[in-house]
């Protein structure tokens, strides 16, 4: 990057950035205080955003803010969490107000770790009974959600995009041995995102600006300059590409009229997840990381460990990431994320917990039936430094995978045990429909773009199915009708 990566300057391109989405915000507020889309949070963080800036514009945008808070509907979709902390942040918000805004509101406390932390942070400033209540919850978190050096978002499932949201929540803490945790979760997504720009390529949310901003926000607080500066780099960059920030950052395309997991051109969007929420969200943190004060270099006595779920592979041709533990189909990559050469070629599909998405077993990067809606199904899966073991099911049948990483080619093995292999697709790799593809043979594909080469033992096709993944339209590559083929990803073929 030639831009600078002081920790000032850092924070000084924080500053700007907060500043123009405040703006962004203060324009798209309607008349009654709130936003033109559905928000369940976007008023509250806009609140503390333009509070913390001071500038006298936003003013009556705060008090229309703060009326319209006051006469929400605290139905069983409140999020009572993620407003009460935002208001514990607005210094011209007194306890009155803020009694007037939240109410009776229950927490909603659902079983997984951002949500939880949220709780804890919240009572670890309230009474004596709070504080006592929320080392409790300290307890069931180490217990339940922590697995050095990695937060699971549900027991058993890991998002790398909430990982880093419960890294930057404890990241402030006065408590030693969670900032002690956050420091290493923190180490993790230096790690993760390295050179990349884009800390959450693996489970729930993957791409999205809620992860980025608190992955940023982490890594800047513990000193990891060079990798906050990759992804404050790409945000830049999207703002100059887009004029704000879509809510997934691999999908640049701007929002239609009704955007939704219905809507094949809202690809990233999940059902629940709305666009002024994460305006408002990034905004608060960038300014949180503007104001706050860190450290001039990252820590160096930190444990190096890798969760076993996880494979992080990077070498000078390729950024590998996959995560082969989680109960759902988007918890886990059966095919690599890939970047290469600035680009993502290997896509995440991501998806959302209990509500519709675009990524059904259809748009899976599993064997398939074709013609049958017979989908490869992962069941279980083990990964190390250079090889991921998958085993699946499709149609009754078993099958497995094995993913062998080298510094300049990737080898995928796919075997199915079927009595017939008829209409079999094997590997199923989902690619951005944007790159150009030569074919010097039946068994290889090309993408000069990348300077990258796809090799067979058997015949492939490309075909464009009309499936979506994070990116946005993707094709597939496949090997028909072979139980057993194997695939090389080249970057310098012989």
């Amino acid at each position: 990057m030639s831009l600078p990566v002081t920790h000032s300057d850092l924070q000084e391109r924080c500053l700007r950035l907060a500043r123009l989405l405040a703006d962004q915000m203060a324009d798209h507020q309607g008349e009654d205080g709130n936003f033109v889309q559905h928000s369940f949070y976007a008023k509250a963080y806009a609140l503390a955003l333009w509070q913390n800036l001071g500038d006298a514009r936003h003013h009556p945008k705060s008090i229309s803010a703060i009326n319209d808070l006051k006469n929400e509907k605290q139905d069983h979709l409140y999020h009572r969490e993620f407003i009460e902390y935002a208001l514990e942040r607005c210094p011209d918000i007194n306890v009155e107000t803020r009694n007037a805004i939240l109410r009776n509101a229950p927490y909603q406390t659902p079983n997984v770790a951002n949500w939880r932390i949220l709780t804890m942070c919240i009572r670890q400033s309230g009474s004596w009974s709070d504080k006592l209540r929320a080392k409790l919850d300290w307890l069931y978190i180490r217990t339940r959600f922590w697995r050095a050096p990695a937060f699971v978002d549900r027991p058993g499932c890991f998002s790398a995009q909430y990982h880093a949201f419960c890294a930057a929540l404890l990241t402030d803490s006065p408590i030693q041995a969670q900032s002690k945790i956050a420091a290493n979760a923190t180490d993790l997504i230096a790690r993760l995102c390295r050179t990349t720009g884009i800390p959450n390529l693996v489970g729930r949310g993957s791409g999205q600006s809620f992860g980025a901003i608190t992955a940023l926000y982490a890594l800047l607080r513990h000193g990891y300059r060079v990798e906050a500066e990759a992804i404050l780099f790409r945000l830049e960059q999207t703002l100059l590409l887009t004029e704000t920030l879509p809510l997934n950052l691999l999908a640049l395309n701007p929002l239609p009229d009704v955007p939704g997991p219905d809507n094949s051109q809202t690809p990233g969007w999940y059902s629940y997840n709305r666009h002024y929420d994460y305006l408002a969200f990034t905004g608060f943190w960038l300014l949180r990381a503007a104001v706050n004060n860190v450290p001039e270099s990252a820590p160096t006595n930190l444990a190096t460990a890798r969760p076993d779920f996880l494979l992080i592979k990077d070498t000078r041709h390729y950024h590998a990431r996959m995560c082969v533990r989680g109960k759902t189909s988007y918890d886990v990559t059966p095919s690599p994320v890939l970047i290469t050469n600035g680009h993502v070629f290997i896509p995440p599909t991501g998806g959302e917990e209990d509500f519709p998405s675009l990524y059904s077993p259809a748009s899976q990067p599993l064997p398939a039936f074709a013609g049958h809606e017979a989908f490869g199904a992962f069941t279980s899966g083990t990964a190390n430094d250079t090889t991921v073991n998958i085993a699946f099911r499709l149609a009754g049948f078993r099958g497995r995978r094995s993913i062998t990483f080298h510094e300049s080619e990737i080898v995928i093995r796919d075997q199915v045990r079927a009595d017939n292999s008829s209409g079999l697709h094997l590997f199923r790799l989902l690619v951005p429909a944007g790159f150009a593809f030569e074919r010097p043979d039946k068994t290889r594909i090309d993408v000069p773009e990348l300077n990258l080469h796809l090799i067979a033992d058997h015949p492939l096709q490309i075909a464009d199915d009309g499936l979506f993944a994070v990116t946005g339209p993707v094709k597939t590559i496949f090997v028909p009708n072979q139980s057993t083929a194997t695939l090389r990803i080249v970057w310098n073929p012989s």
